[in-house]
């Protein structure tokens, strides 16, 4: 934690050094993303920062101390709770030790604006509070869809046997569930180790496969994307409890249009990739209504299988949490 101070402290001087920060502002909230400013999932961040800064012109701005290289995505969450910065564009992923009932939005099959409608956002407010000790303010993922398994080889049907797949976490239920081999590997290693026949395919996010060049080494997508992305924006409680009532309200309205804005973003973003896909040359599965319908169940069914086994404790702590968030997140 004492180099990730060192760090932050050293991006904030170089921001002040070079008039970046507004020293006369009279609230000023440090960010800081997982990835860096130009990747996809980072918009939410500047979505949110933009609005902050234009709504709450003379009373607080949001500025930007820096990503990963300022403090590393799995050491950001301490950072937040910790004071050293006040808002945090985080990942489940990379907090979900820390606040591990968060990770339940990667199952969710609604738009995060559908998910306020529902009551999904109180709950997950609540949770981040017990658990984490942050304000959970605002969803920035796409909802349900965001995740696939693209292939070296054709398959007709969800059936994984014989088939070694690269996966994270994220994927592995799915994969072990349809029969798969699930093979553990860093995203830097999949074009290799699909040319060596190490797997026949990975899971991947929607988009990006091609910053990679993976698409040169995988010619097939399953097109039945499953499961959300993870990404919120959280606040620090101490810097959240010292803002006067109405700033509060002010940040929780602008939370809602960020989810707004960023949703319809996400939403046409996933539209360009697929059309990028198919200029590359990537071919798209199709399977059967009945064998997609399979497939997707058994991803969710899996999903939330998994969950609950890693979050047992905490669910038989507190009956019926799980069905509340398996019911508001469909």
């Amino acid at each position: 934690m004492k180099r990730i101070v060192m760090g932050i402290a050293a991006a904030i001087a170089a921001l002040a050094a070079s008039g970046a920060v507004l020293a006369q502002q009279p609230i000023t909230l440090r960010g800081i993303t997982p990835w860096t400013p130009d990747y996809d999932l980072s918009k939410g961040f500047f979505t949110f920062q933009q609005l902050v800064n234009e709504k709450l012109k003379g009373k607080v701005t949001v500025n930007y101390v820096g990503g990963p290289e300022v403090a590393a995505p799995n050491q950001q969450f301490q950072a937040l709770k910790n004071g050293v910065v006040d808002v945090l564009l985080g990942a489940a992923a990379y907090y979900r030790t820390e606040v591990p009932m968060a990770w339940a939005v990667q199952f969710v099959q609604k738009t995060p604006p559908e998910l306020r409608k529902s009551g999904w956002y109180e709950v997950m407010r609540k949770i981040h509070l017990d658990q984490g000790g942050v304000i959970y303010l605002a969803n920035t993922a796409a909802g349900g869809g965001a995740f696939r398994i693209y292939m070296a080889k054709k398959l007709d049907k969800p059936d994984f046997k014989g088939f070694k797949i690269r996966v994270s976490p994220v994927y592995t239920p799915l994969v072990s569930a349809l029969g798969g081999a699930p093979i553990s590997m860093a995203p830097g290693e999949i074009f290799t180790g699909i040319e060596r026949k190490v797997v026949d395919g990975f899971g991947w996010t929607y988009t990006g496969i091609d910053t990679l060049g993976l698409h040169e080494v995988s010619k097939f997508v399953i097109d039945h994307p499953f499961y959300s992305l993870d990404t919120v924006i959280l606040v620090n409680k101490g810097v959240w409890d010292k803002l006067s009532p109405d700033l509060q309200k002010a940040l929780g309205e602008i939370a809602e249009e960020t989810e707004r804005r960023h949703a319809a973003y996400m939403q046409a973003s996933l539209k360009k990739e697929d059309e990028k896909l198919k200029k590359l040359g990537i071919q798209f599965i199709k399977f059967s209504p009945a064998d997609a319908e399979r497939y997707v169940r058994t991803a969710y069914d899996a999903g939330w299988k998994d969950f609950a086994e890693k979050n047992a404790a905490t669910i038989k702590a507190n009956p019926g949490v799980l069905e509340k968030l398996q019911q508001l997140g469909r």
